[in-house]
């Protein structure tokens, strides 16, 4: 289990960033905490949140959980809140997800993830820099990790949409099966993300009614928090609407690839049966003289077998006349 702390003893004093001794620092003098922890080890991070934090044994198994569904949960002094961020080194749509929990008290944040989390780091790092400070209050430091989080998913989404372009083009050229498999595997990877971020649109449109239902005494102003709460639910809708928007072009290409297929299987067999429909009287015309009868006179004509071809060649030549006017082929 890793441990990192950030403190602020007041919204006047600067922060200060260490270890655990920056809890007992809080827990004595009150204040302004956040605490990032790797759960690496289950059982040490479940003791710690339980008997130094006092969390919900319950909201403590869901942080914990390996899979655990996109929520929001508010219970007596705190709330949890859990996210499906993307994995550090996630960069296309086939990609891994790293769970986020959030516990949010008063003067208090808590994140737990199993992983490296760039949303988590980009965001400690921007209050490193001295960007903004604890004094903004839980609730707003959970909405600047929460946009991180979803400001990750737009660049997978908008590369996928360059590739989605790139193959409409080649399946007008010349589709392959491997086009199809790729489209198919993309809409399958689409559909998967949207179905996360269904869940992450109902989760922050509900803490954001929850967080503003219960007045966080440390932050700047009621305001602010709702802006950035209403924020945070337009950057998940956008990657929502992102994620349906693609599967259904996912979709129409898979069905332009189908048609494309279907249409040109249908003019090669719209070409074999032209040249089936031309040349099956000359099977008709040697299955007639084919039969041996004795009783056939052309067969002891002289010049017998040369009009047989000559009729053959005069019934391909207006076979292909006929075709070509009826634009059969």
């Amino acid at each position: 289990m890793a441990i990192r702390a950030a403190y602020q003893a007041s919204p006047s004093t600067p922060p200060i960033f260490g270890g655990l001794a920056l809890i007992g620092d809080w827990s004595r003098d009150g204040g302004l905490l956040w605490v990032d922890i790797t759960a690496t080890d289950a059982d040490a991070t479940r003791q710690l949140l339980a008997d130094t934090f006092g969390f919900h044994p319950l909201a403590i198994s869901d942080a914990l959980r390996d899979k655990h569904p996109p929520k929001i949960e508010v219970f007596a002094d705190h709330a949890l809140l859990i996210m499906r961020g993307l994995d550090a080194e996630a960069s296309a749509l086939e990609h891994l997800t790293n769970q986020l929990a959030f516990f949010m008290a008063d003067g208090l944040l808590v994140t737990v993830r199993k992983r490296v989390s760039r949303s988590i780091d980009e965001t400690w790092q921007r209050l490193s820099d001295g960007t903004f400070d604890l004094s903004i209050g839980s609730t707003r430091l959970a909405c600047r990790v929460v946009r991180a989080v979803a400001d990750r998913y737009v660049p997978i989404l908008l590369g996928a949409e360059a590739r989605l372009e790139a193959l409409e083009e080649e399946i007008l050229i010349a589709g392959s099966d491997s086009m199809l498999a790729e489209l198919i595997s993309t809409k399958t990877m689409l559909k998967k993300m949207r179905r996360t971020q269904i869940y992450h649109c109902d989760t922050v449109r509900d803490w954001r009614e929850a967080a503003l239902a219960q007045p966080d005494p440390h932050r700047q102003h009621t305001t602010e928090t709702r802006h950035e709460l209403n924020d945070a639910v337009e950057h998940f809708e956008r990657v929502n609407n992102l994620s349906h928007l693609y599967q259904e072009l996912a979709d129409d290409l898979i069905n332009g690839y189908l048609s494309i297929s279907t249409h040109k299987l249908n003019q090669i067999m719209k070409i074999f049966t032209a040249f089936t429909v031309i040349f099956l009287p000359l099977t008709l015309i040697a299955g007639i003289y084919g039969m041996n009868f004795e009783n056939m006179p052309e067969l002891q004509w002289r010049y017998g077998y040369f009009a047989v071809l000559a009729a053959m060649v005069f019934v391909v030549m207006g076979g292909f006349v006929i075709a070509k006017w009826r634009r059969w082929l």
